[in-house]
């Protein structure tokens, strides 16, 4: 019997499929997998996140422009969401409907190009990464900042960063967007 096989079930002392071959190394890192799903559910969760945005921004802009039209007992209540925007409710409302409708097409755009595979996905995530800081950072001058808000930029602007590490060195990246 050959010590470079292990024993043939048949009980022959052949090798059941010729001669030995070199180990191979791992497949190469191809496809919609890894990393890349956690950045699929954060298109999706976004794309969401707009779409039920846009009716709240118009229903605020209603109450900015109509607060007479609720009941009495309510008025005291939208007073005091009014008072905590200082009248910029109205410009705030606009401002993330722009931001709504941009982000709703750039996904769209995003995911169409994911699915495609086309080799400008990850050049467009990264724009798309860095539009979004961007308007993150334009909503802090609109709106009087929170410690809320301020700890939720920091956390984008470094979300972004790692997302943008990862669309430009990623083995799966380079492999899977080739069209």
């Amino acid at each position: 019997m050959n010590n470079n096989y292990p024993p043939n079930p048949n009980g022959q002392g052949q090798p059941p499929f010729g001669p030995p071959q070199p180990p191979q190394g791992r497949p190469p890192l191809v496809g919609l997998g890894g990393w890349l799903i956690v950045f699929q559910v954060y298109m999706y969760w976004s794309l969401l996140i707009a779409l039920i945005a846009i009716p709240t921004y118009i229903f605020m802009m209603f109450l900015v422009a109509n607060p007479n039209i609720f009941p009495p007992e309510l008025s005291g209540e939208i007073d005091k969401v009014l008072a905590l925007y200082n009248g910029s409710l109205r410009a705030l409302s606009v401002y993330e409907m722009i931001v709504a409708v941009v982000q709703i097409v750039l996904l769209v755009i995003l995911l169409v190009l994911l699915y495609t595979r086309k080799r400008s996905f990850p050049r467009m995530a990264r724009m798309y990464l860095l539009i979004n800081l961007a308007f993150t950072v334009i909503s802090f001058f609109v709106v009087p900042p929170t410690s809320a808000m301020v700890s939720g930029m920091i956390i984008s602007a470094i979300l972004t960063l790692l997302w943008n590490l990862y669309f430009s060195r990623s083995v799966r990246i380079k492999n899977t967007f080739v069209r």
